[in-house]
């Protein structure tokens, strides 16, 4: 049995960017090394979508979920109107005890900005990170994030006003051998701590998308 319905439902609405994907939808991504080894040729299913908000302005974030039953994350990056899509996946502490040097990643939280090498790339799926150094980019970003999407229904974020959204910092590096490999922490106002590996990757990646997928 298909996991997915590819049959397009053309009555209702039809997508031509990644920022009118709504839950429900499906993406489909080409064979292109640029990706990670299990995203090339994968189906994607949107789950859910939530908003950041920070000083300067709103970030849509898109949750995924493959037919193996992966959750991926994607954020939309502008990038000075060359927009380029930001998959991530979040690490567990077994995975960042393999990845880095325990007191270099501590560095990240000090005064001080960071600098980790990696090391056992091996615990990661192919494609998500490099050998090499990130470094430290930004330090204890203050941000919010809503379970909506506020850009789609042109709602004006107000984080004092609503109870709907989180307070996080964020941290953020990005790998020296090529930026388009970065890290991300979030330290949530609960005190839990959410780690992601990120690659940042041109839109063409995406060979279709298809509404309304269920």
């Amino acid at each position: 049995m298909a996991f997915f319905n590819r049959k397009k439902n053309t009555e209702t609405r039809t997508l031509s960017k990644p920022d009118e994907l709504q839950v429900g939808d499906l993406v489909t991504l080409k064979e292109r090394s640029s990706l990670p080894a299990e995203l090339q040729g994968s189906d994607l299913e949107v789950i859910s979508i939530g908003t950041y908000q920070y000083d300067g302005g709103l970030e849509k974030e898109i949750t995924l979920r493959s037919t193996e039953n992966k959750t991926y994350y994607l954020l939309l990056d502008d990038n000075d109107g060359d927009p380029l899509l930001c998959f991530s996946i979040k690490i567990e502490r077994g995975m960042v005890d393999s990845l880095f040097d325990l007191d270099q990643f501590s560095i990240l939280f000090d005064n001080d900005y960071a600098e980790i090498k990696t090391q056992d790339i091996t615990v990661l799926p192919r494609g998500w990170t490099k050998e090499g150094v990130y470094i430290q980019t930004e330090k204890d970003v203050e941000g919010y994030f809503y379970q909506d999407d506020l850009i789609a229904k042109n709602i004006t974020a107000s984080s004092t006003q609503s109870d709907k959204c989180e307070e996080f910092r964020g941290f953020s590096c990005e790998l020296d051998k090529d930026e388009n490999y970065s890290l991300s922490i979030e330290v949530w106002s609960s005190g839990e701590t959410d780690i992601f590996l990120e690659v940042s990757v041109p839109t063409d990646v995406i060979l279709e998308m298809w509404p309304n997928a269920k």
